[in-house]
């Protein structure tokens, strides 16, 4: 029988002062577990009792503009729309769960499909299980279905969800059966769990975390952070909260040794770099839960020093992607999409940090900043001129991951273009 768990090694996670630490994280993106999610708890293991109580899922009652945001432009604007079409015409893909789940990010919950279908009723009804628990019936997404992927980070479609701010009272179809989105946030509270003392997790790695975590902070509150999971773990979110905040610092600590030694650094997969779209996710992940008044004041000095960091590796990367075509011409269009993935996730963090008040940046930072929407820009124009906007289905038949950072990260620039821009709200 099937479910979220994978056991980590024990030696991998101990508890110290609080702060849960790892000692090791996969190179690549860690996959979701396979097969399809969790229909019961595995035999022997001990059910929670009856009068467990579960936190109650509520809505984000906070939103904010970035105090940061820069004029618009006509140059932004050709920007911005040239990624919106990709977003359009690849995550209103109906047979592409994943490119839909960033269509979301990018567009928000009145997203309609290429069939006219709204993105988020059929992203429900096509792809989404029923999965009962404890005699609760449940919904969730596997992990792919079919070999169409579909969630390969845990909890990547609430996460898109809950950010796009949708209310958890929100009906849904799941096979042929009403069920609301608080149906899916309760699904993956029950099955997400991670043992102090010995390791045992529903997450593959803490990179497996970040999705998963803003997404169950996001509806929950810092008053009811308690429950028990499925298998019997006791659980807390501010524990969550506080070890992802923890592994963010802990891995940025070359980073932070250079910033403060004033010199540059290299990318070679260590630290941050070893987890998805260079950490981004891992600090994003944590902003919003940091921001709604989980961890403690410690977890948020920790979020405001990444924006103090986010503003020194900004032109130190850039450097490393400009040097990097230099050196190799004929990888150019793949060097640029990494620019703009790098760019996009960073706008992003930067305007959520602002937003919520995490990080107030300074006159420096806000001129790297306003930087930062000129040089998606220019990288937008020259990805246009290499025909990797408007050929990205033609890119897929040889290279489908090139395809698929096309295609997310012109959403998550999408996003962090119109965070810039002041023309959307982070919630929280």
């Amino acid at each position: 029988m099937k479910s979220r768990a994978l056991i980590l090694s024990a030696a991998g996670a101990s508890l110290l002062g609080g702060a849960l630490l790892f000692v090791a994280c996969k190179t690549e993106p860690a996959p979701s577990p396979d097969g399809p999610v969790v229909t019961s708890p595995p035999e022997g293991v001990p059910t929670p009792p009856a009068a467990n109580a579960f936190p109650v899922p509520k809505a984000m009652t906070n939103s904010a503009k970035s105090p940061a945001a820069v004029p618009a432009s006509p140059d932004a604007e050709r920007a911005l729309a040239e990624l919106q079409k990709v977003c359009q015409t690849h995550g209103g893909d109906p047979e592409n769960p994943w490119a839909i789940a960033h269509g979301l990010l990018a567009f928000g919950p009145e997203m309609t499909l290429s069939n006219g279908e709204p993105a988020v009723d059929y992203l429900y009804t096509r792809y989404a299980e029923v999965s009962e628990i404890q005699g609760q019936r449940l919904i969730a997404f596997p992990k792919e279905r079919g070999g169409i992927e579909i969630e390969p980070h845990t909890d990547l479609v609430l996460k898109a969800i809950t950010e796009s701010g949708l209310p958890p009272e929100r009906e849904v179809l799941v096979a042929g059966e009403t069920f609301t989105l608080a149906d899916h946030w309760e699904h993956s509270l029950r099955t997400s769990f991670l043992d102090k003392t010995s390791g045992e997790s529903s997450y593959t790695t803490p990179n497996d975390m970040p999705w998963g975590v803003q997404a169950l902070a996001a509806w929950g509150t810092p008053q009811q952070t308690q429950w028990k999971a499925f298998q019997g773990t006791e659980m807390d979110l501010d524990d969550l909260v506080k070890f992802q905040a923890h592994v963010l610092t802990q891995e940025s600590t070359f980073m932070y040794q250079a910033m403060l030694a004033g010199t540059g650094f290299e990318k070679k997969r260590q630290g941050v770099f070893n987890y998805t779209c260079g950490g981004a996710h891992l600090v994003q992940g944590s902003i919003q839960p940091i921001a709604a008044g989980y961890g403690n004041t410690q977890d948020r000095e920790k979020m405001a020093a990444q924006g103090t960091l986010l503003a020194y590796r900004y032109p130190v990367e850039m450097g490393v992607y400009e040097q990097a075509r230099k050196q190799a011409p004929s990888q150019a269009m793949v060097l640029y999409v990494q620019q703009l993935k790098f760019i996009g996730h960073w706008l992003e963090s930067m305007h959520k940090l602002a937003a919520t008040g995490i990080y107030t940046p300074s006159a420096l930072d806000q001129q790297v900043m306003a930087q930062a929407v000129g040089d998606l820009i220019t990288t937008t124009a020259a990805l246009k001129q290499l025909g990797a906007l408007d050929n990205a289905a033609k890119i897929r038949e040889s290279n489908n991951q090139l395809y698929l950072d096309i295609v997310g990260d012109s959403c998550h620039a999408v996003r962090g273009m119109e965070l810039a821009l002041g023309k959307s709200e982070v919630r929280w």
